[in-house]
């Protein structure tokens, strides 16, 4: 009887889902996004240079402190090759600010911004009139680029790396074409973002 049930179960929330799939209309196309996350990868390897300058600072280096976090802040686009499977790209602005400290003194500042453009892929698994569930998945580089002033020079340096972003749980809730939307994840969007997009 119990086994019975299960499979009872199992058909109906199957039914659901295919019936939730049928809900959004299958016209959609496009969708444009923006979003705001905190924790973003580029933020995880500066904390990184700080325990090095930490370490090096009492050989006579530079030290960094009072460092803030801008976050980061994304627009993406999808282009929907069937109602469930969107392919696109993601493109990332993330900047931290430091003060310098040379011997204990304060020298001067530090500005670090990361530009970061990630193609990217997006499977809504369940998708209702007005909610929806998805997994979202992208690679590409990030450009960085640090301008320092202390001493009376300024200077300026550059570099890249690769990044990316794993989002492994998708929420989105609004209507058909417009939604306010919230995800869980790691990468350079942030380990957690929220923001919204509009489809079309």
């Amino acid at each position: 009887m119990i086994k019975q049930m299960k499979w009872m179960i199992a058909a109906i929330l199957l039914c659901g889902t295919v019936q939730s799939v049928q809900a959004q209309s299958d016209d959609i196309k496009h969708e444009i996004g923006v979003s705001y996350g905190g924790g973003p990868l580029s933020t995880w390897a500066r904390i990184g240079t700080a325990i090095a300058d930490a370490i090096f600072e009492p050989l006579g280096g530079a030290k960094y402190e009072n460092t803030s976090f801008f976050g980061s802040l994304s627009g993406e686009y999808f282009y929907h090759l069937d109602p469930s499977v969107g392919v696109g790209a993601i493109v990332c602005f993330s900047q931290d600010n430091d003060d310098i400290l040379i011997k204990g003194q304060k020298a001067g500042d530090r500005t670090t911004k990361f530009y970061t453009f990630m193609p990217a892929v997006k499977w809504d698994y369940l998708r209702r009139e007005h909610f929806g569930m998805y997994l979202k998945a992208g690679a590409g580089y990030s450009w960085e680029r640090v301008n320092e002033t202390y001493n009376g020079m300024d200077e300026t340096s550059s570099s890249g790396m690769f990044n990316f972003q794993v989002s492994l749980l998708g929420l989105e809730a609004g209507s058909q074409n417009l939604r306010g939307f919230f995800e869980l994840g790691f990468g350079e969007q942030g380990v957690v973002l929220a923001g919204a997009r509009y489809k079309f």
